[in-house]
């Protein structure tokens, strides 16, 4: 039985096959344990892997061009995505553990040949199945539909079970088990009472992201049910592709954890390797045999005289989002994974820390941040802790893919209120934090929109206002050297943040604002409410009043 994952990861790890770093990061990091039987949670079965590319290479028959009528040959890079995705099972559930696919690939690289044959092979998986085939407007969703029924049309295997009309919707159905596959379009009103064993969702670049979720809902009934997302990068911004491209994006940093999702983004790692044909396989894995050479040749030799044409070939054949990225910081400058066990942390009982705190009342998250000071490591650890009322909970639970329950399962955040934060339960943690660890915090720094309540109640606990509790302005006059000061931390790993999820997700939403004298602030990413950025706002606060004497705290 032939292990297709491992000897593409052996050949990435050989340099026989390049790829770029998120292939890299899936294959070596995440799936490389798993086929080598050294995950805890996760076994692989070639077997079960190879089924779907038998009925590839058995069964079907290419459906465009000069390839018409020939069997279809599945490359390595192919075989290991699928075996990956078909023989990767939970050990305690016995469930296979990829749901979703985004598949990212430069354009005639293959995708939606593949899942033409999907959506034939996940037909006949099982009785009772749904497959859709999803795009913006119909004709382009009709289109991987279509090559599914030209693959029928050409095999007498496939046309003893399966079988097809196309008035008055498209639909191919089993001869026996009642199972169809259709095509989708825009129009999400027809969209309710979808049971989708199997979506396929083509150029998600353009899709809205309401059908996205439409889809994805109605999959919540059935067991493995399958989503596969195909697309290039694309001109639209700031929407599904965007979206679903940065939350892949964290899911290979590690800064998001969701075991559901395949990460699968080929595309070059900087734009000065569109000039390096050797290189060129990184966004187009089918190179040389799905997609020409020569043709790809052109069109960048085309770029230099035709700059409309150059963001064409740099968005469609290379995969190069057309937007600046605006974040902050890359991923391994503030990426620190070192923490302080409680044993470690018993010797800061009974000292002086600082506090800072960023409030919210309805809709979204409360943090308290307290820094602890390891003048013998030259450390400073950050103890943040998040708050959210029940609804938001809710709501967010509903509509986003970040782990907030399992946040919570796991403590980093804590559920206080029903439809707004009960101020009560922050200054209760502040009043235990002194009698269970005897921190003495010296100076609170917050932001003072809508802190007035929180502050007068831990006033009353004698933490006094204008030398303990300092409202910090929120502006580029206030914060900017702080901020300038959070990033050498974050850079030489001075700020231990304990790998606080939470913490880390937020980190990754930040982008910065700069005033018309060089000053900056943080903001949420593009604006998005989405983005949280509350836990380094209440460290950024924490930080005015370590600025204010930084050679006390860390040496005094």
């Amino acid at each position: 039985m032939a292990n297709y994952v491992l000897e593409y990861i052996n050949k990435i790890e050989s340099g026989e096959i390049i790829v770029g770093k998120k292939v890299r990061t899936l294959y070596l990091k995440i799936l490389k344990p798993i086929v080598l039987d050294e995950h805890p949670k996760y076994y692989f079965r070639e077997k079960k892997g190879e089924k779907f590319i038998k009925f590839a290479e058995s069964f079907c028959k290419q459906t465009k061009g000069s390839w018409y009528g020939k069997k279809i040959k599945l490359m390595l890079f192919q075989k290991a995505k699928w075996q990956a995705i078909f023989g990767i099972y939970n050990r305690e559930t016995r469930k296979r553990r990829f749901l979703e696919i985004f598949d990212v690939r430069g354009r005639k690289n293959g995708k939606s040949t593949e899942n033409s044959v999907l959506g034939n092979y996940r037909t006949l998986d099982s009785p009772g199945a749904e497959v859709y085939a999803a795009a913006t407007v119909a004709k382009q969703a009709r289109r991987v539909w279509e090559e599914s029924q030209s693959m029928i049309d050409q095999s007498k295997e496939l046309q003893k079970v399966l079988g097809y009309k196309v008035f008055p919707s498209p639909t191919i159905y089993t001869k026996k088990g009642a199972s169809t596959y259709n095509v989708l379009s825009k129009n999400v009103k027809t969209f309710d009472g979808l049971n989708a064993s199997t979506a396929i969702i083509d150029e998600v670049h353009e899709l809205a992201r309401q059908i996205y979720d439409i889809l994805k809902q109605s999959t919540s009934s059935r067991d493995e049910a399958l989503i596969s997302m195909i697309t290039t990068a694309g001109f639209v911004r700031e929407g599904l592709f965007d979206d679903t491209y940065t939350y892949c994006s964290k899911i290979l940093d590690g800064v998001v954890e969701d075991d559901t999702v395949f990460p699968l983004i080929y595309e070059l790692d900087s734009e000065d390797e569109i000039y390096d044909e050797v290189m060129w396989i990184k966004a187009n894995p089918g190179i040389d045999y799905i997609k020409k050479r020569d043709q790809l040749r052109t069109n960048v030799a085309r770029m230099k005289d035709d700059p409309n044409f150059a963001n064409t070939v740099k968005v469609k054949d290379f995969n190069i989002i057309g937007v600046e990225n605006k974040a902050w910081l890359p991923y391994d400058v503030f990426n620190n994974e070192e923490v302080y066990s409680d044993e470690e942390l018993s010797q800061f009982d009974n000292t002086i820390v600082l506090g800072g705190f960023d409030l919210s009342r309805v809709g979204d998250i409360t943090a308290f941040n307290t820094l602890l000071f390891d003048r013998e490591r030259s450390k400073i650890i950050a103890i943040t802790q998040y708050w959210v009322c029940s609804r938001f909970l809710e709501e967010q639970t509903q509509t986003s893919r970040i782990p907030w329950n399992a946040w919570v399962d796991r403590g980093f955040i804590r559920i206080s209120g029903k439809d707004s934060i009960d101020y009560h339960d922050i200054t209760n943690y502040v009043a235990a934090n002194f009698v269970s660890k005897g921190w003495m915090y010296l100076k609170m720094h917050y932001d003072a929109w809508s802190a007035q309540y929180l502050v007068n109640e831990l006033e009353s606990l004698g933490y006094a206002k204008g030398t303990c509790l300092i409202p910090a302005q929120q502006g580029f006059k206030t914060l900017s050297i702080p901020l300038q000061i959070l990033e050498s931390h974050l850079r030489d790993k001075t700020l231990v943040y304990q790998n606080n999820p939470v913490t880390k997700w937020m980190f990754s939403n930040i982008e910065l604002v700069q005033d018309r004298n060089g000053n900056y602030m943080m903001k949420k990413a593009d604006d998005k409410r989405g983005r949280k950025i509350d836990g380094p706002a209440a460290i950024l606060n924490t930080y005015v009043g370590l600025c204010e004497n930084i050679d006390y705290y860390m040496k005094g």
